[in-house]
């Protein structure tokens, strides 16, 4: 039985940890690509809530479907407890870098430690933690696994009911007026799972606020502590926790702005599009 979303969040985590092999990876056993049928349609996500299902027979494992977010969500069958789980992977490339760098896709929906959910005729917001995979060149194992509390990627829950109703639709475009324009905005936040980022990658970890740490007793087995300071001067803190730390007696080491390269981009001037050039 659990009380509440860190705890379940923290299961899950040792799970997942547990079934690390000897080569240090988390073996996964993916549906073929032949018999995938949409882009939308991930056998990873599936892969997941098969696993959660199986292994936790307390907890009701739902996944929201295509196209919606968070990917899976979780509730206590006694407690009632739920939580959102959004599944967000990488495959390497073959000399074992991420795909993708500083910042991934989350498409049109902004990351966030709360999400909105409908039970029933009612809205509910929810906790959301993020699971980020990193799989091999071949998707033959977890390479890095990362269970991420929302709050650390976003935690202004206003600015996301914001972006669930930010795609709007332009309708008589054009000079016939027949054609339309879809404004959909697409957000590109930091991406955990980059190969640079030391305290991430290759490791298997659970990331939670420090105080969460301290309540669920696990803070002897953080190897760091992150300052995450907003654009108000508040600084949050939090704990990556790492069932595999070798002394736990050793203090946390602290990393400070983890995501500075994000916050250095500079926007690029648009010039016009590409096109045809024929030579005289």
């Amino acid at each position: 039985m659990y009380h509440n979303e860190h705890q379940v969040m923290k299961a899950i985590y040792d799970n997942f940890y547990g079934q690390i092999n000897d080569n240090g990876v988390i073996p996964v056993d993916l549906r073929a690509p032949s018999l995938v049928g949409t882009v939308q349609d991930d056998p990873f996500d599936c892969l997941i809530e098969q696993k959660l299902q199986q292994a936790f027979p307390e907890l009701e494992v739902v996944r929201s479907g295509k196209l919606t977010t968070p990917d899976i969500i979780i509730r206590d069958k006694r407690t009632g407890i739920i939580v959102g789980l959004e599944v967000k992977k990488l495959i390497q490339k073959p000399n074992g870098t991420d795909s993708r760098g500083l910042t991934m896709d989350y498409n049109s929906c902004l990351p966030c430690g709360t999400a909105l959910i409908k039970m029933g005729n009612a809205m509910a917001d929810i906790p959301c933690y993020y699971m980020y995979a990193l799989l091999s060149n071949d998707s033959s194992s977890i390479v890095t696994f990362i269970l991420m509390h929302g709050d650390f990627i976003n935690y202004d829950f206003n600015l996301y009911k914001k972006a669930k109703v930010a795609n709007q639709t332009e309708y008589n475009h054009g000079p016939y007026g027949e054609g339309s324009v879809r404004h959909r905005a697409m957000y590109t936040y930091p991406n955990p799972l980059n190969y640079k980022l030391k305290c991430f990658y290759t490791r298997k970890v659970f990331v939670a606020k420090k105080f969460d740490c301290e309540n669920l007793q696990i803070s002897h087995l953080a190897t760091e502590e992150v300052s995450r300071y907003d654009i108000y001067e508040n600084n949050f803190l939090y704990n990556i926790i790492d069932n595999g730390k070798p002394d736990q007696s050793v203090e946390p080491v602290l990393i400070e702005d983890i995501f500075a390269d994000c916050k250095a981009r500079v926007a690029k001037i648009r010039t016009s599009v590409s096109m045809p050039v024929l030579i005289k």
